[in-house]
């Protein structure tokens, strides 16, 4: 299943197309993620592209051949799970070796600048091409955040923005030369008043329930709310709307089954039992085995 020279290229330009389509749309914003299987002798990988590209083994190991000059090259093997980095503007010198299976994530420029400049303590130095380092932060991400598209379905887009904007995170830390400077102090919970108000927001299905339509409510930047949020409840917050829709759904079961109980025939001695108390729950649930 020979490539052609471009094909690599095309797909980049494909998943930067929806990059560009999904920002403020009903896609994963700021990034597009996909599998790109190639065969040996493969150099399409040598496109620059406009976004920041990271790819992540996914399968077999595979073998590269990687160049620094016109006269120097190396040959390296690629295990499952190893990570590559590839900053905006940069032409990779790659050629396989061997069929590869990558999942490759195309990450939009503006974007990755945004998370950036909301960080406390930003990553310093350059962008700069990183080749088969491993980060298992940044591969569980890829994982989860490729899981929809290899099901053909749509995750919600709380949980994909907020899957997004950790892997910026890590792509801002593993692409920067010099790393991260001192640790930043644990963040401070969410005000009880903004609290209240994004609680209101999440409690009503029909709202818009994305990382940034909350952050707005709560008055801070989505990397500030994702922080503060989780020091204030010890959840993330598409965790939170997952156990609040729990609940809503929890409380509806028990007032149909209370209804249920007043109107269907029972044992006479369990007749004299009020509802929604702790005998009736305990009646409730043997008589319904």
């Amino acid at each position: 299943m020979g490539k052609k020279e471009s094909e690599f290229g095309g797909f980049l330009q494909s998943l930067s197309s929806r990059v560009t389509a999904n920002v403020g749309g009903p896609g994963t914003g700021g990034l597009a993620i996909a599998r790109y299987r190639g065969a040996a002798d493969d150099e399409s990988f040598q496109s620059e592209s406009e976004q920041h590209i990271l790819t992540l083994c996914a399968a077999r190991p595979a073998r590269f051949e990687a160049r620094n000059g016109p006269s120097r090259s190396f040959i390296y093997s690629k295990q499952p799970g190893a990570l590559s980095l590839v900053p905006a503007g940069v032409c990779p010198l790659l050629r396989s070796m061997s069929e590869f299976e990558l999942i490759v994530c195309v990450l939009d420029q503006p974007f990755v600048e945004k998370v950036d400049a909301e960080l406390e303590c930003r990553p310093v130095g350059d962008f700069r091409l990183q080749t088969n380092i491993q980060d298992r932060a940044a591969r569980q991400l890829m994982r989860l955040l490729v899981a929809p598209v290899d099901e053909d379905t749509t995750a919600e887009r709380l949980y994909t923005d907020h899957l997004a904007h950790a892997l910026a995170f890590r792509f801002l830390v593993l692409a920067k030369a010099t790393g991260l400077r001192s640790a930043a102090p644990a963040p401070a919970a969410l005000p009880r008043r903004a609290m209240r108000r994004v609680e209101e927001r999440m409690r009503n299905l029909e709202n818009d329930l994305t990382l940034e339509a909350l952050a707005r409510e709560s008055g801070y930047s989505p990397i500030h709310f994702s922080r503060m949020f989780r020091a204030a409840t010890g959840h993330t917050p598409h965790n939170y709307v997952l156990h609040l829709r729990v609940e809503r759904a929890r409380q509806l079961l028990l007032r149909l089954a209370a209804w249920t109980w007043r109107k269907s025939p029972r044992p006479r001695h369990l007749r004299r039992l009020p509802p929604r108390t702790a005998g009736f729950r305990a009646c409730l649930h043997c008589w319904t085995l």
